[in-house]
């Protein structure tokens, strides 16, 4: 027999069917066709949902058993709407926490949202704002979602993420395919400032040149969170990236990590060994280069990954620092000494960076070039911007981190331009709109999803997560 919604569907077409040619309006047509299939999909929704439900007098969850059932109505949120369903419900000894079996079953998120719902509320808070995804999802004739579930749901979906982050991460790890023609990893990481609420904010949203570290962890929140203020401080979040490339230096593949601020970008670094080493473990000829701008710190950071690369790798090792800032550094040195953006200057620069490209001993021929010219400049802002240059370069050399001309032979990538692109496309993008601000986790939450949605990985991400949400039932006998 027919059901409603069905019924209600036929009536329609026919209802279509009996249009004149100058009665057919595509667009109500079509919003028409859609909200009727919405009430099928929901009543098909409801027999699915019930057929996970039980009524025998007790079950075992994960071998623990319950009773005390009873019956209970719970409402779900689907792709199609809200589904009303009368469910069994069930206690440990008459206390405590309840036990719903068609919710353990079948994974709902937060005891109440279907996994595809799921998926829409926390791709859609990965790509754009909550005001924003609301609007889409309703264009597109899914539920009326509101701005206000698009902000809580998927922060409570990455709280349970975080929570259990170690063991997500290894599962995605797992379901992740190395690129079959790899021959080279860039493992990069990198600052970006975010916008953040509460942290020493300055009165409404001002930059501060000197952000002090954020007092809280990722779901914890600080004092300064509820001080009223609401001011937008400016804190630097982190990005890393590993780009697998091919034997012509063409990428094939990158993951991302992102993290909101935490002193000395620890779980970003963390993160990246983690992801390298599972690399590794399968693939451990594979050549590696560390890249990153100057700042000591990322170095750090990827000098301690260096040093722990696992005794079975096998492939070749190199250092080096972004050929695009060093060559910033060259075009101002050539303007210190041939006047700014002058055609002199601009000559000399393109010399510069031709020669750290070319040559083995590329580094030391331009730092002997450019000393050499250091004692005709009569200016001494210019001396000093010129001098700045030669320390940069000389620091970046000693450190065995200028080796392009090598770099070039074995076709590795000498720019960070897909870490540099991570912090545009992650934060950039996303998190810095007019007015927008953070929290920690809101910010991470945001991180989180739009990272794995770049990387590839947003299906392996929401599979892990619906096993977080579902355990083993069965009746007792």
């Amino acid at each position: 027999m027919p059901t409603p919604g069905e019924r209600e569907l036929a009536a329609y077409r026919d209802e279509i069917r009996a249009m004149r040619a100058d009665e057919v309006d595509l667009l109500l047509i079509e919003e028409g066709i859609v909200e009727r299939l919405k009430v099928i999909g929901a009543e098909m929704m409801a027999e699915a949902i019930k057929m996970a439900d039980t009524d025998a007098a007790e079950i075992l969850v994960d071998g623990e058993r319950f009773g005390s059932r009873r019956t209970s109505r719970g409402t779900y949120q689907t792709i199609f709407g809200a589904v009303v369903v009368d469910r069994s419900v069930y206690q440990h000894a008459g206390r405590g926490r309840l036990r719903i079996p068609m919710d353990l079953r079948l994974g709902i998120l937060e005891g109440a949202y279907t996994p595809k719902l799921a998926r829409v509320l926390t791709h859609g808070i990965a790509v754009m704002t909550e005001e924003d995804a609301a609007g889409f999802a309703k264009e597109v004739g899914l539920a009326t979602v509101s701005s206000s579930t698009f902000h809580r749901v998927p922060r409570a979906i990455a709280g349970q993420y975080e929570a259990k982050r170690v063991v997500i991460e290894k599962a995605i790890r797992e379901q992740d395919v190395i690129p079959e023609h790899a021959v080279t990893i860039q493992v990069g990481i990198d600052g970006v400032m975010v916008p953040q609420d509460g942290e020493h904010a300055m009165p409404r949203g001002r930059k501060t040149e000197d952000p002090d570290p954020p007092r809280h962890g990722v779901v914890a929140s600080g004092p300064a969170e509820h001080d009223g203020m609401m001011g937008c401080a400016w804190h630097e979040a982190s990005v890393g990236t590993l780009g697998f490339f091919n034997e012509d230096g063409v990428r094939l593949k990158t993951i991302y990590v992102a993290r909101m601020p935490e002193p000395h970008k620890t779980t970003t670094a963390a993160t990246l060994e983690q992801e390298l080493a599972a690399v590794l473990r399968e693939r451990p000829d594979l050549n590696l280069v560390f890249a990153s701008d100057g700042a000591a710190p990322q170095w750090q950071a990827l000098e301690g990954i260096k040093h722990r690369l696992p005794e079975t790798f096998s492939g070749h090792t190199m250092d080096l620092v972004d050929a695009f800032h060093v060559a910033e550094y060259v075009q101002e040195a050539a303007n210190a000494i041939e006047g700014t953006d002058s055609p002199e200057a601009r000559v000399l620069a393109a010399t510069w960076r031709e020669t750290l490209k070319e040559h083995d001993d590329g580094a030391e021929k331009v730092l002997r070039s450019m000393r050499a010219r250091l004692t005709t400049i009569e200016s001494d802002a210019r001396r000093k911007e010129l001098t700045t240059a030669i320390n940069y370069i000389a620091n970046q050399n000693e450190a065995n981190r200028m080796d392009y001309a090598d770099a070039r032979r074995r076709h590795y990538p000498i720019g960070t331009g897909i870490t540099e692109a991570a912090a545009k496309t992650i934060v950039g993008t996303r998190m810095k709109r007019a007015g927008s601000r953070f929290s920690q986790h809101g910010g991470q939450t945001v991180m989180t999803f739009r990272a794995a949605v770049l990387s590839g990985r947003f299906d392996a991400l929401h599979n892990s997560l619906r096993a977080e949400y579902r355990q083993s039932v069965k009746e007792a006998a």
